[in-house]
């Protein structure tokens, strides 16, 4: 049996440990914090993510599909509450496509309890990885008591997260690229209560958003009912940041101003922006992920993005289900599975963390202008015309499992299309009108068969 040493038990190290526990690996996966059957969750730390296609294909690899169902919120669109109390609604896709809010806890715990029921796959926590010895393939470890213990592993794959304990100690060897880029804006948990959702008619099947260019609320919803909120602010210097906002009168002064459709949300608003923790925005790009057959990176101990795109998680698992396929391509030589998952995923993992940091961007200030949605008019005109050609960007990212790289290498002859349309009169004054439509479809036609790579 070819044994796998995992360190994290989070959403990655759980997948990738059933999918490898199923191709018949004994697998051993060792996580630093008690086992959450036995301890209270940390508040605060439970910000909703959203799944998308690629995200689903891997857990569906696991044979989790339908249980996780049972967990998500279907999302078909953003609703922008914008000032002076005007609402719209922008959809993500076509056809009934949605991305599925799901709580990152539930999640989580799901996963542990397929782990668990695996054959061949163990989880060990209280154990702190704090390095491993190369020469000798041992890894450290401290319980609570800083007690070490030393253990052997046969190969060693870090999905200890964006403060990875094993990518640290990789950096101190020669060869060793490493960045990191935080955004200047962090994050903090909000909530919503099912009453105050109902009371007020808040959409269940869509994500929420209060965008006031640098500040912006973004509430997903839960399956009872209530939502849970990210409440993005700038962490230093500013006028208005979580660091100047330090009493209670000037918080509510200020959030009375921005949100005041917001706030009557939020009972705990107070409670909770005073005592949730900041939770910072960070991109990480290393390489190699890997030491030779021994070691390897995965998740956001390899690729840390930003969350605004909705891809940290989704990117895990498709790390999963890809290094998965690499080992089963070459399974008697681990180097081999590490090099070719690192030549299918860098560069797809560095283009998603630009274009997470570009969306960031797109979500707190493009979402209200008009130009940006006259452009979004027309792609969703072209896709309907062209269901099976035309995606924009945004479909291809989350409703293909089309790689990263290619999705975005698309853009700039989508982008020539628009321009080109943007010069009608006619598409400007309503992209949706019978004379806009014949347009469209003649300017995509033309320039499709200019033998221009779709």
């Amino acid at each position: 049996m070819k044994e796998i040493t995992i360190i994290g038990a989070g959403l990655t190290g759980l997948l990738l440990g059933i999918l490898l526990g199923r191709r018949g690996y004994s697998v051993q996966i060792y996580e630093r914090n008690k086992d959450p059957k036995h301890t209270f969750a940390k508040l605060g730390k439970s910000i909703n993510l959203t799944l998308c296609k690629r995200g689903v294909n891997a857990l569906k690899k696991a044979g989790l599909e339908d249980e996780v169902q049972k967990l998500w919120v279907p999302v078909y669109g953003r609703c922008l509450h914008l000032s002076g109390s005007q609402i719209e609604i922008q959809p993500y896709g076509n056809y009934g496509e949605a991305l599925y809010s799901i709580s990152r806890q539930e999640l989580n715990a799901l996963l542990l309890s397929a782990a668990q029921k695996t054959s061949g796959v163990s989880v060990v926590f209280g154990l702190k990885c704090i390095g491993y010895d190369l020469s000798r393939s041992t890894i450290s470890l401290i319980d609570e008591h800083q007690h070490r213990t030393e253990l052997p592993f046969v190969t060693l794959i870090g999905a200890d997260g964006s403060y990875s304990a094993i990518r640290s100690q990789m950096q101190r060897g020669f060869g060793f690229n490493y960045s990191q880029f935080y955004s200047k804006h962090v994050n903090k948990e909000l909530t919503i209560p099912t009453e105050n959702a109902k009371a007020c008619k808040l959409k269940q099947n869509y994500i929420h958003i209060w965008p006031r260019n640098e500040f912006m609320i973004i509430a997903f919803p839960n399956r009872d009912g209530s939502f849970t909120c990210t409440l993005q602010l700038p962490a230093g210097d500013n006028n208005i940041s979580f660091k100047n906002l330090n009493t209670e009168s000037e918080m509510l002064y200020h959030f009375r101003k921005l949100f005041p459709d917001a706030i009557v949300l939020m009972p705990k608003l107070i409670e909770e922006f005073f005592q949730n923790p900041e939770i910072p925005m960070m991109t990480i790009r290393c390489s190699p992920w890997y030491i030779e057959d021994k070691i390897l990176l995965i998740g956001d101990a390899a690729h840390g993005i930003w969350p605004s795109y909705g891809q940290g998680a989704n990117a895990g698992f498709e790390d999963c289900e890809i290094l998965s396929k690499c080992m089963e391509q070459y399974p008697d030589n681990m180097l081999a599975s590490f090099i070719e998952f690192q030549d299918k995923r860098k560069a797809n993992l560095d283009t998603i963390a630009d274009l997470s940091e570009n969306h960031f961007n797109e979500i707190r200030h493009l979402v209200t202008d008009p130009n940006f949605l006259l452009r979004k008019k027309i792609e969703r005109k072209m896709n309907l015309l062209f269901p099976s050609e035309y995606f924009s960007l945004y479909s291809r990212v989350a409703f293909t499992t089309i790689p990263y790289k290619q999705a975005v290498d698309l853009e700039p002859f989508y982008d020539r299309i628009i321009d080109e349309l943007l010069k009608s009169q006619e598409i400007i004054l309503d992209p949706y009108s019978d004379e806009s439509e014949k347009l469209i479809y003649k300017t995509y036609k033309r320039y499709s068969t200019k033998n221009l790579c779709l």
